[in-house]
């Protein structure tokens, strides 16, 4: 197992490499399919050609923010597999609430589709769908990569006040974050970052003033919003959901995972922990372990190092 540091890596994309702001927001736009899957209905979406990559996109989302994350792999040369996680947006939460049932509803997903396994991502709180797909199904994952997911605990749902129930769980709430956002945008990206990272102020200020000059960083942080705000009634089942599954978890079962797996983790994340991160390196055999350094929850996309690890994660897939 090995464990490297985003300040270690030298190589990065450049800007023509990185998905644009019509890129990520062609994404929102992308129509999505139905289909029948042992574990009932599904929805989801392709997009892309070359090897297949199956996204488990976090909370709260559905299949366009599940092609929005991957919309980076998919300029890379992969096929984007995007459903929308059990509770969002068209699929119902007949099954999925538990970490194993998330990890068993992708193998059916699979299966249903005729792809006999498939590169898995797993994002926040679609860390347990992915572990979990690759622990109890390893003959369907040919490689894992997780980024600031959920593996153990998860207790934040617990330590959310009024306001913030309202504001991240409510019709009403999210309209009011998305008017804030179009209008002052790097008020609600401070806040947002206050919120998601333990950075220290003056680190915090320099994060949310590069954000806001880069375009790419802006419209993915923007683009996000959106996949958690637009049409919040029906992803609201499967966010609440998703803080009752994290709830539920002690620490995921990962010994029986023996793809390659690759764990990305921001070192100052406040919303999954970076102990989520070093409990999935220790119980994955032969894995690798890459720190995002000053780094919040979506650091992957926002970091200062954001373009380093986006090079390094491509080409770890690229070799797989």
């Amino acid at each position: 197992m090995t464990t490297l540091s985003s300040r270690n890596l030298i190589e990065f994309l450049s800007e023509d490499q990185t998905p644009t702001p019509k890129d990520l927001y062609d994404c929102l736009a992308h129509s999505s399919t139905i289909i029948e899957t042992s574990y009932g209905k599904v929805e989801y979406a392709i997009n892309g050609e070359g090897p297949i990559i199956l996204i488990s996109h976090g909370g709260p989302g559905g299949y366009d923010q599940a092609l929005m994350l991957g919309e980076l792999f998919r300029k890379h040369g992969f096929k984007i597999i995007a459903p929308s996680r059990p509770g969002y947006l068209g699929t119902p939460l007949n099954h999925g609430k538990t970490a194993e049932e998330q990890g068993d509803f992708m193998a059916a997903l699979l299966d249903a589709l005729n792809i006999p396994s498939s590169i898995v991502i797993g994002v926040s709180g679609g860390g347990p769908a992915s572990y979990q797909l690759a622990q109890r199904h390893p003959e369907k994952t040919k490689a894992l990569v997780v980024i600031d997911g959920i593996s153990m605990n998860y207790t934040k749902g617990d330590d959310i006040n009024k306001v913030e129930e309202w504001m991240y769980l409510s019709n009403s709430g999210q309209w009011l974050m998305s008017f804030f956002f179009k209008h002052f945008p790097a008020s609600v990206v401070k806040s947002f970052l206050r919120t998601e990272s333990s950075l220290e102020k003056h680190e915090l200020g320099n994060r949310v003033k590069e954000i806001v000059k880069d375009d790419r960083k802006f419209a993915m942080i923007d683009a996000m919003f959106k996949t958690m705000s637009d049409k919040f009634s029906e992803r609201k089942a499967g966010a609440e959901n998703d803080i009752a599954l994290g709830a539920a978890i002690g620490k995921l079962p990962l010994d029986k995972i023996s793809c390659p797996a690759l764990i990305i983790h921001g070192d100052s994340d406040n919303d999954v922990l970076p102990r989520d991160a070093e409990y999935a390196h220790d119980a994955i055999p032969n894995s690798q372990l890459l720190w995002i350094e000053k780094a919040s929850h979506i650091g992957f996309w926002t970091a200062a190092d954001a373009y380093k690890v986006q090079k390094y994660t491509i080409d770890w897939l690229k070799k797989q």
